[in-house]
């Protein structure tokens, strides 16, 4: 039976309180807080507030409380975004991600991993703010840059709740409702209501611009930089429909970071390895903190541990487009020696020990392409650019072509399966995909026509939460 949490009483009653002080870093990086107090003036140097940002980040892979994990980057946020796609799929009826794949979550057994990781995440962010703002801790630049992370840590984890709870910006306009806006220290008594999809972009932006102006441009990895901020700018403004910002940012990103694209020789074993030149922002997973997870994405991809994720006959047909594409190397055997299996995940020692890409180049290539094109004057010549860069890193024979919209798909398609994007790219542009033959196995009553006219492709907020606040209206049509 799965275990529910009430995000309300344990942010209200315990961790509204702040961030838990053990013995030691490893223990606090990786252990949420859920039934210790933080005494007075326990963030009160810049050092405290590194290590604040430190447990914030270790968050956004999983989330721990009364002896249960609950995973958010560290899977169930990529796994909903890929097999509730049409790129890949479940592998077999019982594997881990059936659920997600057939879209049979309802308000009763709705997980918590996405919802009670992110707002964890948030009260940790909210505490470290508080203790800033509150002039708890000397302003200094260290401290001033930690102020420009904890506020990017946040926008990420509402945008992402927004996405996965609320439906589609351009569907309505933001209209519809989303997700609680939190962006104070709750007390036990807050029952915050939901806020429209708008006001939580608005949210989202306003944490962004504000970050901007407080932190470095330094790279240091596993963290935000300013890059990173203005990548995670592109992102949301895209999903928005702000083409002219999006674009902005996408091109400064990529035509003035520090940043390059994986050399085509190199591009099947980066994935092995911790930081890449393309690494803008990565979730950095470490062998003491997880090794031998067997619940984390690599695990659950990898044949030689669940292998509960494969290549649909779809994309498997979509790379065999062109034979000399080297993401084709990417395919490997699954359990029953079919080249289908993904491998992006191959773990660093152990399978489990993957650093979880959030924000790269490639990504903010394709977004300044696809920007490009819809913006108010549309810039053919940069999106003709920036799609051939892909697909010439993909194979360097490839000559140049005019960049259409259904171009730059195929290839966010192609380059960036597995990665955590399909599902949210479907439904952002009102897209329409069926998931039949090959080996899919799904039926009547699932979901096998993804559109953002369906309820199922917005997650049901957890029965729990329905419960505790009386505030919290649940999607409709979910019972």
């Amino acid at each position: 039976m799965m275990k529910t949490i009430n995000i309300y009483k344990k942010i209200g009653g315990v961790l509204f309180t702040g961030l838990i002080m053990l013995s030691s870093c490893s223990d606090y990086l990786t252990t949420l807080p859920t039934n210790s107090l933080v005494s007075d003036g326990a963030i009160s140097t810049p050092e405290d507030t590194k290590t604040a940002l430190n447990g914030a980040y270790a968050g956004l892979i999983s989330a721990r409380t009364d002896d249960v994990t609950y995973y958010y980057y560290g899977m169930d946020f990529l796994a909903r975004a890929e097999v509730g796609g049409d790129d890949t799929q479940t592998n077999k009826i019982g594997d881990r991600t059936e659920n997600y794949y057939r879209f049979t979550y309802r308000q009763n057994n709705a997980p918590q991993d996405l919802w009670y990781p992110p707002y964890a995440v948030i009260n940790r962010v909210n505490v470290l703010l508080d203790a800033i703002d509150k002039g708890e801790v000397p302003m200094n630049d260290v401290v001033k840059n930690s102020k420009g992370e904890a506020l990017a840590i946040r926008a990420l984890a509402h945008f992402n709740l927004l996405i996965t709870y609320g439906t589609p910006y351009l569907k309505d306009n933001g209209a519809s409702l989303g997700v609680p806006v939190v962006k104070t220290v709750l007390t036990a008594t807050d029952l915050p209501s939901r806020s429209t999809v708008a006001e939580g972009y608005q949210a989202v932006l306003d944490d962004l611009s504000d970050a901007l102006g407080l932190i470095s441009e330094e790279k240091n990895y596993g963290h935000f930089n300013r890059w990173g901020v203005k990548a995670l700018l592109a992102r949301v403004n895209l999903y928005k429909g702000d083409y002219d910002a999006a674009y902005s940012y996408a091109k400064d990103v990529v035509e003035n970071g520090p940043y390059s694209l994986i050399d085509n020789a190199d591009y099947l074993t980066v994935w092995g390895q911790e930081e890449n030149n393309e690494s803008i922002f990565d979730l950095a997973l470490s062998s003491t903190s997880y090794s031998g997870d067997r619940e984390l994405w690599g695990a659950v991809v990898s044949p030689s541990e669940y292998g509960a994720v494969v290549a649909t006959k779809a994309f498997v047909d979509l790379l065999n487009e062109d034979p000399d594409d080297v993401r084709l190397g990417l395919l490997v055997a699954d359990k029953n020696g079919t080249e289908r299996t993904i491998n992006k995940y191959p773990g660093r020692g152990s399978v489990t020990i993957n650093n979880v890409r959030v924000l790269r180049l490639s990504d903010i290539y394709l977004i300044g392409a696809e920007a490009a094109l819809k913006k108010a004057s549309p810039d053919q010549d940069l999106a003709d650019e920036y799609l051939y860069q892909i697909r010439h890193r993909a194979n360097p024979n490839v000559t140049k072509i005019d960049a259409t919209l259904d171009l730059i798909a195929k290839e966010r398609r192609k380059e960036l399966v597995l990665e955590g994007h399909r599902l949210y790219d479907v439904l952002r542009q009102g897209a329409e995909i069926t998931r039949q033959g090959g080996s899919h196995f799904l039926n009547g009553n699932d979901l096998i026509t993804v559109k953002w006219s369906d309820y199922r492709t917005v997650m049901p907020i957890p029965q729990a939460e329905i419960d505790a606040n009386p505030n919290i209206l649940q999607n409709p049509e979910y019972n």
